[in-house]
């Protein structure tokens, strides 16, 4: 094999890792007038309203059973008026290796495409 495939090979294998990196969960207990970030999310219950933020934009709410909006994957259960909150996310980590992966594939590309065979 040439240096190049190898390099594709190792851009294939980080953008696998990636994928096959555990996620982490980050769990927290909230109760009414409390907030606080778990991981890159920002918790808050007021009025009865659960609200997860990630970023400033609004990707969970729910009160009580109810759920009203759901754009994040956020599991809770509501204990004596608190809520416990958990959320799933890939560690830092794991977007280094998927960046990592495609800035190797995406440079031996360009590299064979035109500077090889000029």
């Amino acid at each position: 094999m040439e240096a190049e495939e190898h390099l594709l090979a190792l851009g294939l294998i980080l953008i696998l890792a990636f994928f096959l990196y555990p996620s982490e969960t980050i769990s927290g207990t909230f109760c009414e007038g409390s907030f606080g970030k778990l991981g890159s999310y920002e918790v808050s219950v007021r009025d009865g309203f659960l609200k997860v933020y990630q970023n400033g934009e609004e990707v969970f709410t729910a009160k009580g059973e109810h759920i009203f909006v759901r754009k994040a994957n956020v599991e809770y259960f509501i204990s004596n008026g608190c809520y416990s909150v958990s959320v799933r996310e890939k560690p830092e980590k794991a977007l280094y290796l998927f960046v990592a992966g495609v800035v190797i594939i995406g440079a031996t590309f360009y590299y064979i495409a035109f500077l090889k065979y000029r």
